[in-house]
């Protein structure tokens, strides 16, 4: 029996290319759950009207919580294997199978790792230096070297060991923390990003450090 595999698109008025995302990302999986996080556009409508389940929060809620509903959607979807990834093209469906295919070689958790050289420096810097520290923090081994990007896939049970609190961009470097803390197998394989998307910068990238810092306190 094959595995059931869904994809969780978090998107906040994304109707320029939610289509898109869709139809390219279902060539490679069994289903497409949109998280709608309160667009004023008709990202929503787009998405219902290409296949998707579409989950609408009321409000803007933040990508964390966005892809944690999306997550718990998947899960109770009955989902053996879900992929997340960006609705605004930022990352390549056609990526998909790569990552299923990592996984089938007895890794639960493979995190797609971004060509970041023609980033900003400061932007590089950062995100090097960030991704040092999270890896410290998650005990991952250092086997996770792009804990900010958004696409990765992870099995079922890997899913549900994670305990995820994040409502904002402190999601990505929190799934980390949870692969390590957990002790889950995991990899890197490299990804097409074919653009930089502004907007996420080194500043969210030290608050999401001190937030996942709060929670090693917790844990400890």
């Amino acid at each position: 029996m094959s595995a059931h595999i869904i994809a969780v698109i978090p998107a906040y008025n994304e109707e320029k290319t939610i289509t898109e995302a869709i139809r390219r990302t279902k060539k490679h999986v069994d289903r497409v759950v949109v998280v709608d996080d309160g667009s004023m556009d008709n990202t929503a409508l787009m998405a219902k009207k290409e296949g998707a389940i579409v989950v609408q929060n009321p409000v803007n809620m933040g990508v964390g919580t966005s892809k944690r509903l999306g997550i718990q959607k998947a899960l109770g979807l009955g989902a053996d294997l879900i992929v997340t990834l960006d609705a605004d093209l930022q990352h390549q469906p056609e990526d998909i199978p790569r990552f299923i295919e990592k996984l089938g070689e007895g890794y639960s958790f493979v995190l797609g790792r971004r060509d970041i050289s023609k980033y900003p420096f400061v932007k590089k810097f950062g995100n090097f230096g960030l991704n040092i520290l999270t890896n410290i923090l998650a005990g991952t081994g250092f086997r996770l070297m792009d804990t900010e990007s958004g696409f990765k896939a992870f099995t079922r049970d890997a899913a549900l060991k994670m305990d995820l609190t994040a409502e904002r961009y402190a999601i990505e470097a929190e799934i980390a923390y949870e692969v390590g803390k957990n002790k889950i197998p995991c990899a890197t394989i490299e990804i097409d990003s074919p653009r930089y998307r502004k907007g996420v910068t080194v500043m969210h990238g030290f608050r999401n450090f001190w937030f996942l810092l709060g929670k090693k306190v917790r844990d400890a």
